[in-house]
């Protein structure tokens, strides 16, 4: 799919849509503040674990988006210029490229997370659809082994401690290992392998029926489709009917996170035919799902890359990489289906308002005082002429009517009444609560001073 290319022929006005493109969408001004606070919450984790921030180019090389052939081209936007560059579908080849170029002269192991945009594209039924998505993750390279794999559950663990999930939504972190299931299906005949291995991963019933398999081999097939669930029995079961080491890899990663994901409130679950959408990782992979109000949503997954590293790094046989990333948007939707408190329902913001154009000069005054305490502060920008029976005020006596929109936020327009009164400005103190703005104005009618402070959205009764 050509992505941009350009035109000399310009569209006229009749015929330029005002919608976003198939698959694409508007993020409003909360979505886009609920993101940011999803983020911020996920970053702190990061850091905390000695994390450092990476950029990479939302346009890469197609050779490099393809990840050694594990994404097919199909899904790739590609950028119409003479080189063949694309929009990134994923980050990890991205960051596994720069680990070994830019950053090969660096001490293992490198930590790195990442947030931005990723870009697809979908064929629904012989449409083309754009999908956009936010990610925000961390790669951890240069640390093979259960140390690694360890390190990288950890992180996790401890970003769902940071988000407001809900006992409803059941968070719950699926465990598989790539070798594990290349061995469940080594007893299949060998033109089979690729139609179950994709039936299997999908869990797709319909699928498996649909392939030609003799009666034991079928039931064999349904079997694994059952071999999911909790980790000790999951491991009991494997361990009677696979020698794979992938097993004992499992088992001691289990064993090294089953109390962290208890105090996280995740549930671990084993699950020997999962496997990511891209096919890069060779390891344990892992995908963190919840309980929508009608589906399970998958909001994280990840997993190891060793051989993806040293597609980057080809005289590095022993160059190791594992890491996950959030879907952003997948968790915002998930928190806000429970109207969970995210960023921007609790701010403390302050509106302005002023009676005369005479008055401008104080009101942006009254801003500049909020600002520099770190308050949100708006100025309604036309003058309320005819809102108050008079509004002259005197130069000595009081210049601002602070009110406040809830009882709890009386202790917040307070603050905001010593704040002007430490820069010698004059103002009074509405003596009760005005729930709306046109309350308030009611208020202001009765005491008609130069500037109106309107103080909504304490609720907790902080601000300062």
């Amino acid at each position: 799919m050509i992505l941009w290319q350009e035109r000399s022929d310009l569209q006229s006005t009749e015929e330029v849509s005002r919608q976003p493109a198939r698959g694409a969408r508007d993020l409003l001004p909360q979505d886009v503040e609920d993101n940011r606070w999803i983020c911020a919450q996920l970053h702190g984790v990061y850091r905390r674990w000695g994390y450092k921030e990476l950029a990479p180019p939302t346009i890469e090389r197609l050779d490099t988006l393809e990840a050694a052939g594990a994404i097919d081209a199909k899904v790739l936007l590609k950028v119409a210029t003479q080189d063949a560059l694309g929009l990134r579908p994923e980050i990890t080849a991205s960051v596994a490229r720069a680990a070994c170029t830019h950053l090969a002269g660096r001490p293992r192991p490198l930590r790195l997370w990442y947030e931005g945009s990723v870009f697809r594209r979908e064929d629904m039924g012989g449409h083309e659809r754009v999908q956009e998505e936010l990610q925000s993750g961390i790669e951890l390279i240069g640390a093979p082994g259960l140390a690694g794999d360890g390190e990288l559950v950890a992180v996790l663990l401890d970003a769902c401690r940071q988000l407001p999930f809900h006992p409803d939504h059941q968070p719950t972190l699926l465990l598989g290992h790539r070798a594990l299931f290349a061995a469940l299906l080594e007893d299949f005949p060998h033109h089979q392998r690729a139609g179950l291995r994709q039936a299997l991963s999908r869990y797709d019933v319909l699928q498996l029926q649909a392939l030609d398999l003799s009666d034991a081999d079928r039931q064999r097939a349904q079997r694994l489709l059952s071999v999911r669930g909790e980790p000790e029995v999951v491991l009991d079961a494997l361990s009677t009917s696979s020698k794979a080491a992938a097993v004992d890899e499992l088992q001691a990663l289990v064993a090294l996170v089953a109390e962290r994901a208890r105090q996280a409130g995740v549930r671990l679950q084993l699950d020997p035919t999962f496997l990511p959408t891209f096919t890069f990782y060779d390891g344990v992979v892992l995908r963190l799902v919840c309980q929508d109000a009608h589906a399970l949503v998958s909001v994280a997954t990840g997993g190891r890359y060793n051989r993806l590293l040293r597609h980057f790094a080809p005289g590095d046989q022993h160059a190791s990489g594992t890491g996950f990333s959030f879907k952003v948007e997948c968790l915002r939707g998930l928190l806000q289906g429970r109207r969970a408190v995210l960023s921007g329902q609790t701010d403390v913001r302050v509106l302005v308002a002023y009676h005369h154009p005479s008055h401008l000069g104080d009101a942006m005054a009254c801003l500049e005082r909020h600002h520099h305490a770190q308050m949100q502060a708006e100025l309604l920008p036309s003058p309320m002429a005819g809102e108050i029976a008079q509004g002259h005020g005197s130069p000595r006596g009081p210049q601002v009517l602070v009110t406040y929109d809830h009882p709890i936020g009386r202790g917040a327009a307070t603050a905001c009444v010593q704040r002007h009164r430490t820069a010698q400005v004059e103002v009074e103190l509405w003596p009760q609560p005005c729930p709306t703005l046109e309350a308030a104005r009611a208020a202001w009618r009765q005491r008609p001073l130069p500037c109106l402070e309107w103080l909504t959205g304490a609720r907790d009764g902080s601000a300062s």
